[in-house]
């Protein structure tokens, strides 16, 4: 049976992340960083670059995106929860993957979050039910819900992910400068 793989475990308490996957070297999520997450936020930066300013962002990569996300008190609750899903869902089909991260961006907000991402709609469905039914058995109450793309960045500019389109006018044209900044740091690897 293949199991969860964790990056190298950080103190999530100060705002740091651990990355898992169904594959000891973590390949996919290296992969899927350079082949979608990289491309995606050069596309965004370079939109959000053009003079004069765009009115509407061209989505393609966040349409097809998805983050089924789980929030916890702690991180061992998380990591309780991913270990109850392994023991009932492991070994996944070859063709899938599954990947995510359990941490925090800010200390100072309760609870942990457990943020899966997913590339089908279908997988994303049944992971949210799956995690749904198993949180239930909690310790703790888990607040589970789902994000398109990356939703902390685009929502931002955007508003709710559920009204985006191929082409999405921008509804908070103050925060470009902003969010190309943000970006721009994460294309620099500072996060």
């Amino acid at each position: 049976m293949r199991e969860f793989y964790a990056g190298s475990r950080r103190d999530v308490d100060k705002g740091f992340w651990m990355s898992f996957e169904n594959h000891p070297r973590l390949a996919e999520t290296k992969k899927k960083i350079y082949s979608r997450c990289v491309p995606c936020l050069e596309k965004l930066y370079e939109q959000l670059s053009l003079v004069p300013a765009p009115t509407g962002l061209i989505l393609e990569e966040p349409l097809n995106c998805w983050k089924v996300v789980v929030v916890m008190d702690s991180e061992e609750e998380c990591l309780s929860l991913l270990e109850a899903y392994q023991e009932e869902r492991l070994p996944l089909p070859p063709s899938q993957s599954l990947r995510g991260r359990i941490g925090t961006r800010d200390k100072t907000i309760p609870g942990v979050a457990m943020i899966f991402h997913i590339h089908s709609e279908e997988q994303r469905d049944a992971l949210f039910a799956d995690l749904q039914r198993l949180a239930a058995g909690q310790c703790s109450p888990a607040k589970i819900f789902i994000e398109c793309g990356c939703g902390d960045i685009y929502g931002a500019l955007l508003g709710d992910w559920h009204s985006w389109q191929g082409k999405t006018p921008i509804k908070n044209a103050q925060l470009m400068p902003a969010i190309r900044e943000r970006v721009a740091r994460l294309l620099r690897g500072e996060y």
